[in-house]
């Protein structure tokens, strides 16, 4: 994908941007402005406990005079105490009753610490079932989600962001353990893992960073039109805006989101990031429609030099696509995506960290994911229980009956998944 073209129509410039100023002169509700309560980066040395406090304040704050208080439900029959409850940052802490019955060892966590960190429109809940899974594996070990800034409060609080502090949160929790954790492990998800990358560029030699976990990379976005955003967000403030009732999420996203998403990502697409030399496991979707598969794929062969190396290759039905691309190189396991059980087709980039038992984003959960219909009757449809339908990417959708695709919101294969990570983490940290 070209990152930055030095060519372009005028014609096509000007029809572009008269478009754009008209999309600009919808403001909308008051949550797509900036809620003067965003999420910024902590200062250096606060303890993760006060970040913690002090988002949770932003938050109520935000969603109180932004969300509760001119709407009666903005999220359904979810409380405010249960949406800040979501969205803010979290730490676990050892589990010392399991630790000592099961040893305190490195292999059960101790001096262990994992970072969690979301992807772009996301909250640490996106990141609560892969920490309570690691969280039993390992009861010693220390964990800390981060919320990045921007994120958390109401999606307008994402027209101003930067990269930069993005960046800034990274390290601020890569730095936010004890002296007890002798032993990092970042965990990221979508532009999540992106900035683990990034960040490691500055710890590369540290001996506390043993390992990355890298879970739907986001280190390119699939639209072929990703280049713009740096220009358009000057001239078109949203990408889309939606009906915001996702209790855990941003469903509407900031162009200037977009553009800053697609700065971070430069290196990933013109192949100028260093090698690296710590174990990497990383889950992709073959059929991933928001982030591009095959620059995951070739980061993992040409940049991870360490042997000891694991990607889970999520493959699709075959009939879905004709443009899938294919693992390149060794160490790959390629899992098929498709479970009859839980009506799964292929694995959404939204899937890929949420258990099939979540209570909000699972098979029976109280969230069904179905922006991807614009006609009201598909809509209505898809979100009504309904034997028909199933779940997967939107690549299916032109093949799907209208209506019965749901955007995959759970990893039929969590517990596989999982199962293989604790297996890689182990011997990440053996002496």
């Amino acid at each position: 994908m070209h990152v930055f073209r030095s060519f372009v129509r005028p014609q096509f410039c000007l029809a572009v941007i008269g478009l754009c100023l008209i999309a600009a002169c919808d403001k909308g509700p008051a949550r797509f402005e900036a809620s003067g309560h965003a999420i910024t980066t902590p200062q250096p040395g606060t303890p993760f406990s006060q970040y913690i406090t002090d988002s949770e304040t932003k938050i109520r704050t935000a969603l109180q005079d932004l969300r509760y208080s001119p709407e009666p439900h903005p999220f359904d029959d979810y409380s405010i105490d249960d949406a800040v409850s979501m969205r803010a940052p979290f730490a676990i802490e050892p589990d010392m009753q399991a630790c000592r019955q099961s040893g305190k060892t490195i292999e059960n966590g101790d001096g262990v610490g994992f970072l969690l960190v979301h992807g772009l429109s996301d909250s640490p809940y996106l990141m609560s079932d892969i920490a309570m899974s690691l969280h039993t594996a390992l009861p010693c070990a220390t964990l800390h989600a981060l919320l990045l800034p921007g994120h958390g409060t109401v999606p307008g609080d994402l027209r101003d962001v930067d990269a930069s502090a993005w960046q800034a949160t990274v390290k601020y929790g890569l730095e936010s353990f004890d002296d007890n954790i002798r032993h990092i492990i970042p965990v990221g998800y979508s532009m999540g893992a992106a900035l683990v990358v990034r960040a490691a560029e500055n710890h590369r030699n540290d001996a506390e960073l043993s390992a990355m976990v890298l879970l739907s990379p986001g280190f390119g976005a699939y639209s072929d039109l990703a280049w713009l955003t740096p220009y358009m967000r000057y001239v078109k403030p949203w990408v889309d805006k939606r009906r915001d009732h996702d209790v855990a999420k941003y469903e509407s996203l900031a162009m200037n989101a977009a553009a800053e998403f697609q700065l971070l990502t430069v290196p990933f697409g013109e192949n100028t990031l260093p090698p690296i030399t710590q174990p990497v496991f990383m889950a992709v979707s073959s059929d991933d429609r928001t982030i591009r598969a095959d620059l995951a794929a070739h980061f993992f062969c040409g940049k991870v030099q360490s042997d000891d190396r694991y990607m889970i290759w999520y493959q699709g039905e075959e009939k879905a696509s004709q443009d899938r691309p294919q693992p390149i190189c060794d160490d790959i396991d390629v899992v098929t995506s498709a479970n009859p059980d839980l009506r799964t087709v292929n694995h959404a980039h939204t899937a890929l960290t949420m258990r099939p038992q979540n209570p909000h984003y699972g098979l029976t959960g109280d969230y069904r994911r179905c922006d991807h219909y614009r006609e009201p009757a598909d809509y209505k449809t898809c979100e009504e229980d309904n034997k028909d339908t199933i779940y997967g990417e939107t690549n299916l959708l032109e093949s799907a009956t209208p209506g019965t695709l749901r955007r995959g919101t759970f990893n039929p294969d969590f517990d596989g998944m999982m199962g293989k990570m604790v297996v890689f983490i182990h011997k990440a940290l053996e002496p």
